[in-house]
């Protein structure tokens, strides 16, 4: 995920496309303009959140272990692209708690919250 926080970053990468490409899929426009720390986690919270209301969606209603598991990776096959991509690092990262709060029911902006990756 961290080639796309800010446009230094991705330029380094050489990113520049897919990050755009992230940016305008996302709605946040080119962040290029005003590079900053808070941006980069505007950036983490609207894709952590995009991918799990992707995966809570696959998983159903009321998942068990099993239901979750099978939506990680259906969820960031159909991303697909950059998008696909992030989903991965994250699912690879996170899966326990992720999984954990799909099957309490906790909303993604709550599980992104308290991966960190949004604020409360």
């Amino acid at each position: 995920m961290s080639w796309c926080w800010n446009m230094a970053m991705a330029t380094h990468c050489g990113w520049e496309k897919q990050c755009r490409d992230l940016w305008d899929s996302l709605a946040l426009g080119n962040v290029a303009d005003g590079d900053s720390e808070a941006q980069g986690k505007r950036i983490k919270c609207s894709v952590c959140t995009k991918v799990l209301k992707r995966i809570r969606k696959l998983a159903g209603d009321d998942p068990d272990e099993a239901a979750v598991a099978a939506a990680l990776q259906k969820g960031c096959r159909r991303l697909g692209g950059v998008m696909g991509k992030v989903c991965q690092q994250l699912v690879k990262k996170y899966q326990d708690q992720i999984t954990e709060g799909l099957q309490n029911g906790d909303m993604p902006q709550d599980i992104c919250s308290a991966l960190g990756f949004c604020q409360s």
